[in-house]
């Protein structure tokens, strides 16, 4: 399988958009908790933040190719 620039930076978008979203909810699912004491293992808003961030140059690179 033959797989142009382009493909690759859409599939790049792809990801990192489904990155973001899993770490929005999972960051509102632990600022909602109970328990809060209760620590995270990563900070997720950092994760979705940039997330966001490659997705946006992974749109950027896809729309140059």
């Amino acid at each position: 399988m033959d797989w142009s620039g382009k493909e690759i930076a859409e599939g790049a978008v792809a990801l990192a958009l489904v990155v973001a979203v899993i770490a929005g909810v999972i960051d509102w699912r632990h600022r909602k908790r109970d328990d809060l004491d209760r620590v995270a293992l990563l900070d997720w808003r950092s994760v979705q933040v940039f997330a966001l961030i490659a997705a946006i140059i992974a749109v950027s690179v896809a729309f140059n190719l």
